[in-house]
């Protein structure tokens, strides 16, 4: 443990980026134990810190605020882990291969459950099917969930686990999906998903704790030092009855979590948010570590899944136009509901009409309802036409996107929605330019919490809509201040300022200083959180 006065430090002889606009770089920051003491050129800051502070070179390197991601599941991430990452592989015979390895060391009838697969990577882009499955595995149950976490895939002997027959009707907001002659493909989609999710158990409590110091250890090593982690109270969501295991779970890995979470909490049952609001999940100072203030729920699926609500049919798969997943009056009265109570709603939503029917709902709650700063959220928010754009800034609403969706996406999308429709997917500088705070996160472990790698996408979009590139000092705010004023923060980190917590990221370059091409470069070179390094290089 530090002693007090070695926790009076002076970071100097480098590019300090404030991210505050009037004093963009400054020579030298101190801060005192958790916070920012003093912040200016090297004489000033060694005028007001104690003449005892450690005096710390930065060696020409670059110290900016923390990074925020604005969008994870943190809970999932961690059993992701654990389990069989698929994300590597690049054709149907590679998962065949990989599955007959796994099975070797599975009894009979064990089930074998694969995640992150990424089918649009293979060489012949299409979904597995559960005769693909039984080839491989035909003894044991397996069950496969897609990248996005909205389309899950079962061979015959995993369907019989979940109790899934050709009469099983799909449940409400998901799909079974059948082929021509009506035979079961395996595949499964959104809410569907929950029946087989229901028949995995969680790792050993050990074994989660152990890989749960691993998985904050490697967000640390990304630069984050705040984290918007969706966690489920209850057995509704993406991920079925399993969601209802994560705040239990989160409880008992609270010690070993490094960075400030700020909790977006799915429940069916919006008054549970004020019974969670209390120790150990949530702190009432401004500057508490651990927060509990926003309801998350969702209207759509994903473009991946093609499930994503469509005013028009997806360009590639002209029978699918995609769908609401919940009813648009219980989801109304749910948020209705929390917004009276005082919480901040955020709301999964991509395709052009999921987001359309959103922002219609929340100018309907607004004008029944008005409430001052209320800072509700649209979670993706992946496709905006010009006239939701105008209403997300009339009402205030917030834009949580995720730019590491561009890194996975861009090769495929416009095979998925067509040409015309991805003039309006991501449109960053849009947002930009019309005033509306965008904060930026990866939905991890849907994808890599890499925000170097986010930042790239956001300054270069790979080639994608390039007139929507933002600069790079934008991007950085999506990361920082922006995500920090997301969740009601703005006064306790997302720049460089006195009184702030001393939440930082060095970089071995000035971003600022980069062409766009060079930002996916850049290399962390130690994250410190509250004063503390918890990640060095």
């Amino acid at each position: 443990m530090e002693n007090w006065e070695m926790s009076n430090k002076i970071f100097y002889n480098g590019d300090i980026v404030t991210l505050v606009d009037e004093d963009l770089i400054v020579e030298a920051v101190g801060i005192k134990e958790e916070k920012i003491h003093s912040v200016g050129s090297l004489e000033t800051v060694k005028a007001e810190m104690p003449e005892n502070s450690q005096l710390i070179d930065l060696n020409n390197k670059a110290l900016l605020p923390g990074f925020i991601d604005s969008h994870l599941h943190p809970i999932m991430y961690v059993f992701f882990l654990i389990k069989t990452n698929l994300s590597n592989l690049r054709s149907l015979e590679e998962l065949k291969s990989l599955l007959r390895e796994v099975a070797k060391d599975k009894d009979s009838d064990e089930l074998i459950l694969g995640l992150r697969l990424m089918e649009e990577k293979f060489d012949n882009p299409t979904l597995p099917t559960r005769w693909d499955l039984d080839e491989a595995c035909p003894n044991n149950p397996v069950f496969l969930l897609r990248y996005d976490g909205h389309i899950g895939i079962a061979n015959t002997k995993g369907l019989e686990l979940a109790g899934v027959d050709k009469e099983t009707i799909s449940p409400e907001g998901g799909e079974i999906r059948k082929n021509e002659s009506g035979e079961l493909t395996g595949i499964l989609s959104e809410q569907a998903i929950g029946l087989l999710l229901s028949k995995i158990s969680f790792p050993e409590p050990e074994e989660i704790k152990e890989t749960a110091v691993q998985a904050f250890k490697n967000l640390a090593a990304k630069g984050l030092t705040s984290l918007h982690g969706i966690i489920h109270a209850d057995k509704g969501g993406e991920f079925g009855s399993v969601g209802s295991m994560e705040i239990p779970i989160f409880r008992t890995i609270q010690d070993v979590i490094l960075q400030n979470w700020y909790s977006m909490v799915f429940t069916e049952r919006p008054k549970k948010l004020k019974r969670l609001k209390k120790p150990p999940l949530h702190e009432e100072l401004p500057e508490g570590k651990f927060k509990v203030n926003c309801l998350k729920l969702f209207i759509d699926g994903t473009f991946g899944a093609a499930t994503a609500c469509m005013y028009e049919p997806f360009t590639d798969q002209p029978d699918k136009i995609g769908f609401c997943v919940v009813d648009i009056d219980d989801l109304y009265e749910q948020m209705k509901e929390a917004h009276n109570l005082g919480f901040q709603i955020c709301v999964h939503a991509i395709g052009d009409k999921g987001n359309k029917r959103i922002v219609d709902l929340f100018k309907r709650l607004l004008e029944e309802f008005p409430r001052e700063n209320h800072r509700h959220r649209i979670e993706h928010a992946s496709m905006l036409r010009e006239d939701v754009i105008k209403d997300i800034k009339e009402l205030g609403l917030i834009v949580s996107s995720q730019p590491p969706f561009l890194n996975s996406e861009y090769d495929w999308l416009k095979k998925r929605i067509g040409e015309q429709r991805c003039s309006y997917a991501y449109p960053y500088k849009t947002l930009f330019q019309n005033g509306i705070v965008m904060a930026a996160g990866s939905d991890c472990p849907v994808e890599v919490p890499d925000v170097i790698q986010g930042l790239h996408a956001m300054v270069t979009r790979n080639g994608f809509v390039p007139k929507e590139c933002v600069s790079i000092k934008d991007a950085l705010k999506a990361y920082t201040i922006n995500g920090a004023y997301a969740a009601f923060e703005e006064d306790v980190k997302g720049t460089i300022e006195k009184g702030k917590l001393a939440d930082f990221v060095i970089l071995d370059k000035n971003p600022l200083d980069l062409k766009p091409e060079e930002v996916k470069d850049l290399e962390v070179v130690e994250t410190v959180i509250r004063g503390k390094t918890v990640f060095k290089n």
